[in-house]
């Protein structure tokens, strides 16, 4: 063999291979394979799984740095929800789904935050595709419930509660307290439109099945108030005072039961007793504190504090009439604005004129028919504005309980 031509060799063995090419070696009848032979094949088979584990390594770290970001841009977008940023939440979203494409809570919460950017259709548009495969996602039905309800459709979005109602809730552990939370929650609905008897049957049903002790309690009595059935609250809301006397949210419930029939003085004795008031609490004592202040029918009042109170309450009926854009009162009292067509205000002008020149300490003195008539007068301009004004202030706000207590009016 010249020194030039190469030795071909077994791949095996590592002997020198025949010019037909086989190994002469591994042909051998009965040759015993040595760990020489089976060397080479451990070492490919050792390659190949150090290749596989290898693989597993690398797959394994890009799904962790996957699950890495995609919770990472979840957290962003849940703190985007939270301060109210809702391109911000959209946006964090779509880049968790980049990395968790299937993941369901990560799509849900992207709709959360479509509806917050005021993307309603699109939302919409997102739910609906995914309730097709998923019919009987109680979740998904209360959202496209929600949607609906906000945009006015009342007979869709009662259709929806009532599969969310009737579906399956994604924390199947609490799906009985958030069904039951649902049922409320369209009571509640129910009751802003004004459907009082269809509330009162759902009302009624979870006044039945609910536990006396069930935190839900301060909820159905909430909505009752609502709905205008003044005795069912009151019975729940003592029930839980009974329990417990020092239950805010009970006492400041019982008061409100109070103040929707006129009875602000009982209100305001319930929500003075409580030892630490929050702030809705604190709110509503200066609401309270406000009204007495203004009423010149009350007790202990002389003929001057009674003066002083119907020249103040006129004055704040004539702010919010200004306000409301009612020339005449912008000019009695000096307010800048957009004035609206005089006529809407005609009668309220007239009733305002005959008013002016006996709002003082000695003309109100004893004239008991003249104070009557001021606080008609502020009654009802601070209902016609409660129409279609800006928001009430704390005097318009305590005159409206005034108005209750003095008219008997609903509210």
């Amino acid at each position: 063999m010249a020194m030039n031509e190469e030795v071909q060799l077994c791949t095996i063995c590592h002997q020198p291979l025949a010019a037909s090419g086989r190994c002469p070696h591994c042909d051998v009848e009965g040759h015993v394979w040595t760990i020489r032979d089976w060397r080479p094949l451990l070492a490919l088979a050792l390659a190949i799984a150090l290749g596989f584990s290898f693989t597993r390594l690398v797959v394994g770290g890009y799904n962790q740095v996957k699950e890495a970001m995609a919770l990472r841009y979840s957290t962003r977008g849940s703190q985007a929800l939270a301060q109210h940023k809702g391109m911000e939440a959209v946006r964090a979203y779509e880049s968790a789904l980049v990395y968790d494409h299937d993941n369901v809570e990560f799509r849900l919460k992207l709709t959360d935050a479509l509806l917050a950017a005021g993307a309603a259709n699109t939302a919409r548009s997102q739910l609906r595709d995914y309730r097709e495969l998923h019919p009987e996602d109680a979740l998904v039905n209360l959202k496209l419930a929600r949607i609906e309800a906000r945009a006015g459709r009342s007979e869709d979005a009662l259709l929806y509660y009532r599969d969310a109602i009737s579906g399956a809730w994604p924390d199947h552990e609490h799906g009985d307290l958030q069904k039951i939370d649902t049922e409320l929650e369209v009571a509640d609905y129910l009751a802003r439109l004004g459907r009082s008897d269809e509330a009162e049957g759902v009302l009624a049903r979870l006044s039945d099945s609910l536990p006396a002790g069930s935190p839900e309690q301060i909820k159905l009595a909430g909505v009752f108030l609502k709905n205008g059935d003044l005795e069912h609250a009151r019975q729940i809301y003592q029930m839980l005072m009974g329990r417990d006397p020092g239950d805010e949210p009970a006492v400041v419930g019982a008061a409100r039961v109070e103040l929707a029939e006129g009875k602000y003085l009982a209100a305001r004795k319930l929500v003075d007793a409580i030892a630490k008031p929050s702030a809705e609490a604190r709110a509503l004592q200066s609401q309270l504190a406000r009204a007495e202040a203004l009423d010149p029918f009350a007790k202990g009042g002389n003929s001057k504090i009674r003066a002083a109170r119907t020249i103040a309450v006129y004055q704040v009926a004539l702010r919010r009439l200004a306000g409301c854009g009612a020339p005449f009162a912008m000019q009695m009292t000096g307010t800048r604005g957009t004035a609206r067509d005089a006529s809407e205000w005609a009668g309220f002008a007239r009733w305002a004129e005959q008013l002016q020149p006996v709002m003082n300490e000695r003309r109100l003195r004893g004239r008991d028919d003249v104070i009557e008539s001021a606080m008609r007068f502020a009654f009802q301009a601070e209902a016609a504005a409660q129409k279609d004004c800006a928001a009430a202030s704390l005097d318009d706000e305590a005159l409206n309980l005034l108005a209750r207590q003095r008219l008997g009016a609903a509210q």
